[in-house]
């Protein structure tokens, strides 16, 4: 497994978790049944809460994958080349990962792919949210599905790049 699919791989399982953790709390306060959930001001502060949770969440997942990714070349250089000094180590682990982190053409063309994806979710979504309206649903359902699909639509567009980074893709 490449840098691009480890990093990838990352940030939708920590997306995944984010979104989960979300669902399970608002099925919590549905049951719950309060009279303050009934309000559209409090699902909007805590989806904005959970936006926050998760982009806080993959930067800190981001820096810590970072880290170990360095430890881990720096050993494995070591173990392999006993003679080298720590600079040499240094240097040679910094140009491996200017190396890796470099996105190709064919590293583009699988985020775009699977991009569309993500927006296709995220689409179906919408308008998901608004035939909820138009059936009376309350507004409160039509956040709950915006934000449901928006953030599925990126989990799913990072497993598809993994899929597509595993399986390549075609120049049709």
């Amino acid at each position: 497994m490449n840098y691009h699919e480890k990093k990838t791989l990352l940030t939708s399982v920590v997306g995944l978790i984010v979104l989960l953790s979300y669902i399970i709390y608002a099925i919590n306060v549905y049951y719950e049944g309060t009279v303050e959930s009934l309000a559209l001001k409090f699902w909007a502060t805590k989806i904005l809460i959970f936006v926050g949770v998760g982009v806080i969440s993959i930067v800190i997942a981001l820096v810590i994958f970072h880290i170990l990714y360095s430890i881990y070349l720096s050993i494995k250089l070591k173990t392999e080349n006993k003679d080298m000094t720590d600079n040499e180590i240094e240097e040679i682990v910094s140009q491996m990962i200017e190396t890796d982190t470099f996105e190709d053409e064919m590293a583009k063309l699988i985020g775009l792919k699977a991009m569309r994806i993500g927006f296709a979710f995220a689409g179906v979504g919408f308008v998901l949210s608004l035939i909820s309206l138009l059936l009376n649903y309350s507004p409160i359902i039509m956040i709950n599905i915006l934000y449901l699909s928006f953030g599925l639509g990126a989990v799913v567009e990072g497993f598809v790049q993994v899929y597509y980074f595993r399986k390549g893709i075609n120049h049709v």
